[in-house]
């Protein structure tokens, strides 16, 4: 036959990928098994951790907001990924934004107020939303440091 040792060659090329994504696979697994079992025990040890420090209700609502908040990191990068490329987006707030800030900033009477209004919107005008949501959690931390 003619094109028998192109076939040939085609089989042993196919034979190794796929050797190599089983070997791929189950190292994944592998070390998806070992990080969860990780998890797990570094969950316990810190449930206990907080439980005699701060007690049982306590140390729930922390571990249940340590979990929330790392799963809305991985949302959020799971959205930054699944994004579309686009240059940079110039966001112009509308009439209505405009007016509610004009709104806020004149129902409050110190003049500091609609500067701090501004730089906000600004500042979230710059930053992508994950940025923005990270600055957040940090803000929220270092305010619930100094409280």
């Amino acid at each position: 036959m003619i094109g028998m040792p192109y076939w040939s060659a085609l089989a042993a090329r196919s034979r190794g990928r796929l050797r190599r994504a089983v070997i791929s696979a189950a190292l994944a697994m592998a070390g998806t098994l070992a990080a969860l079992v990780g998890v797990a025990f570094a969950t316990a040890a810190l449930f206990e951790a907080w439980r005699l420090q701060y007690g049982v209700v306590a140390a729930s609502v922390g571990l249940s907001l340590i979990y929330l908040v790392v799963a809305l990191i991985l949302f959020l990068c799971i959205r930054l990924v699944g994004a579309p490329r686009s240059g940079p987006a110039t966001l112009r707030p509308d009439e209505a934004s405009a007016a509610a800030l004009k709104s806020v900033a004149g129902a409050n009477s110190a003049p500091d107020a609609a500067a701090a209004l501004a730089v906000g919107a600004e500042i979230a005008r710059q930053l992508t939303p994950l940025q923005l949501a990270l600055l957040a959690a940090i803000s929220g931390f270092i305010a619930g440091r100094r409280l």
